[in-house]
């Protein structure tokens, strides 16, 4: 088995775009006297549909409220701190090696395409990448395999020869059902996960390199 395609995860994993999320939804709790824990939202890292902090205000509550005007103030105040956010670290020096190295670039993710295709085109990563995968192409989101399985077909790889990056537990679950090794990259809240399904977690893409990746998928120890 040879390393041919590195597939990464985008939301967190490339770029923060968890904590922007988080403090959003954390000052709308805050005018309510309300307080959003990091354990709370680590069930809405990674997944579709797995935390709604809407409906969990509510029952904090105990009563219905008026989103005409909370969620709109809310979705602009993340996308003010989203557009603040950079490139994580150690995630472009990978972009820019194995595309020297001739290998294919993926990206997966949980996402709709437009977020995705935006995000990458904004911070400059869009060239880099053979094929960009989401969620609304595809029947199942992670952690069903759906979305792994359409990007290394696209990529025209075999699962085996190819690795992903994931910061979340449902990412990394979906990797490895679609026969990928999987390498663990956690953030504050993903950290709170199981990620013993991983075949390697690091704290940051700043400890891997493409001979440690195509050690992974080797079989040898990462």
């Amino acid at each position: 088995m040879t390393l041919a395609a590195i597939v990464f995860d985008f939301d967190g994993l490339i770029v923060d775009t968890e904590n922007p999320g988080f403090i959003s939804w954390q000052e709308i709790y805050q005018e309510f006297g309300a307080v959003l824990r990091i354990d709370d939202w680590r069930h809405a890292t990674g997944y579709v549909g797995g935390f709604d902090p809407g409906i969990h205000l509510e029952q904090m509550l105990g009563r219905t409220l008026d989103w005409s005007q909370l969620r709109p103030r809310r979705e602009i105040r993340n996308w003010e701190l989203t557009l603040q956010a950079k490139v994580l670290p150690g995630i472009e020096p990978l972009f820019q090696t194995a595309r020297e190295r001739q290998l294919r670039i993926g990206v997966a993710s949980n996402s709709e395409n437009g977020w995705v295709e935006g995000g990458l085109r904004r911070l400059g990563l869009r060239d880099y990448v053979d094929s960009v995968v989401s969620r609304d192409m595809v029947v199942n989101p992670k952690p069903a395999p759906d979305i792994y399985l359409k990007t290394v077909q696209t990529l025209q790889v075999t699962p085996r020869d190819a690795v992903a990056l994931e910061d979340s537990e449902p990412g990394c679950r979906a990797a490895k059902m679609a026969g990928l090794k999987a390498v663990a990259i956690p953030n504050q809240f993903s950290e709170r996960q199981d990620l013993t399904i991983a075949d390697l977690v690091v704290q940051s893409a700043s400890e891997l390199n493409l001979d440690r990746l195509a050690a992974l998928v080797a079989g040898e120890r990462g």
